[in-house]
């Protein structure tokens, strides 16, 4: 419990950090590790997975969500920005991010919420109700190597159940299997140091097939709006990039699903008397 509470306590100062920042900054940058501070803050939830009451997870979760969504039109219409630069429309694109960006700040300084770390300690504050049971009251006395263990295998075993070929998948399931491989990446990169056999090879082939899904998703999502919105425009090599994205992601997925699950050995715990 003292690591989930911890982790998230970081992960709220540094979405605070880069809300700042927002305020200041032109760059899209802020907005984008904004988004990733609160994503890896929910793919934590889900490794802690069975912890917290439902009630406890679903009241943070739903906080996470709704900060996220607040920051996707911005990110959204930045993304259409650089992509088409240099090309027709890159004014206009500009521009729409621009008044994006206007909109957003001026929500931030209408806010009267208190800040996202205290938000999170409110919701954390009573254990007793947060982790109501004997089995939730278990595990969050466990040592943090049979947590993190459990939380990567959880992780794992979504990943893999979405099968070997990505191509197979349809866009939504592509959509939810890039969802459950930031989990995993995220997962790692903070337990991975906990395990002395963890594989050097995963986490740059999860950030290999990430980067490479995050380009198909975001040329989808330009897709699908500029059916709705004729001044959105498609990168002019718009299929090439697609096609090579998804080779890629391919590529690494085959590689990263025949790594071994080094999470699994778990060091001994020390026994009475030892």
């Amino acid at each position: 419990m003292d690591s989930l509470r911890r982790l998230l306590r970081e992960g709220a100062i540094i979405y605070e950090a880069r809300r700042n920042f927002i305020l200041q900054s032109d760059d899209p940058e802020h907005v984008h590790q904004a988004r990733v501070a609160l994503r890896r803050m929910r793919s934590l939830l889900r490794g802690f997975d069975g912890m917290l009451t439902g009630e406890s997870t679903s009241a943070i979760n739903d906080l996470l969500a709704k900060k996220f969504r607040e920051l996707g039109p911005l990110r959204d219409a930045d993304v259409h920005a650089e992509a088409v630069s240099g090309q027709d429309g890159a004014d206009q694109a500009r521009q729409a991010a621009a008044e994006l960006r206007a909109q957003l700040r001026q929500a931030f300084r209408d806010s009267t919420d208190l800040s996202l770390k205290a938000q999170i300690d409110a919701i954390l504050h009573d254990s007793v109700k947060v982790l109501r049971g004997a089995r939730r009251q278990r595990l969050a006395r466990a040592p943090v190597t049979i947590i993190a263990a459990r939380a990567l295998q959880l992780a794992w075993t979504e990943l893999l159940a979405f099968g070997g070929d990505l191509d197979t998948l349809s866009p939504d399931g592509l959509h939810q299997f890039r969802k459950r491989a930031k989990d995993m990446r995220y997962l790692v990169d903070y337990f991975a140091p906990l395990f002395p056999d963890a594989s050097g090879k995963m986490p740059k082939r999860l950030s290999q097939m990430q980067d490479a899904l995050g380009i198909v998703n975001d040329l989808a999502v330009m897709r699908e709006k500029s059916g709705q919105d004729e001044e959105i425009r498609l990168p002019a090599d718009a299929e090439r990039t697609e096609a090579k994205a998804r080779k890629a992601a391919n590529k690494a997925w085959r590689k990263l699903s025949s790594e071994p699950a080094w999470w699994c050995d778990i060091p001994p715990r020390p026994t009475k008397g030892a």
